[in-house]
């Protein structure tokens, strides 16, 4: 996943990060701010339940994304679920209800979703304010 962001956001000079020094850091830097990646196998079988991450977020990646985001830099969540559906959260809306909303309210939430792949262009235009 982390890869297929990469690539696609090429265009912005996205690079992967890995970095231990400093928890809670997003997986990509791209011009124009961060994006963390979150994925899930498949979606709960019943429409009430909450949907819950393998890895969720954790209380530092949340810190750090509420940070960026308060003193002016975009921040990102990129949620890939059932293989083929993306969905692009803002990082306040992200540390708000990742883990907590259903998928209704995930796709009601979510800034921009794709049911049917990522569309690299429209993610661009999207992360440029296009």
């Amino acid at each position: 996943m982390r890869q297929r962001l990469v690539d696609a956001l090429r265009p912005l000079d996205a690079f992967s990060v890995e970095n231990r020094v400093g928890p809670g850091t997003p997986d990509i830097n791209f011009i124009g701010g961060w994006m963390e990646c979150k994925w899930l196998r498949s979606w709960p079988k019943q429409v009430a339940t909450p949907v819950r991450l393998d890895h969720p977020l954790t209380s530092e990646q949340k810190a750090w994304l509420r940070r960026r985001w308060s003193r002016g830099q975009p921040t990102w969540v990129m949620l890939q679920a059932n293989r083929t559906e993306w969905l692009l959260f803002d990082g306040i809306t992200a540390v708000k209800y990742l883990g907590e909303a259903t998928r209704e309210e995930l796709g009601r939430f979510a800034y921009r979703h794709w049911r049917q792949g990522l569309v690299a262009k429209e993610l661009i235009a999207v992360l440029k304010g296009e």
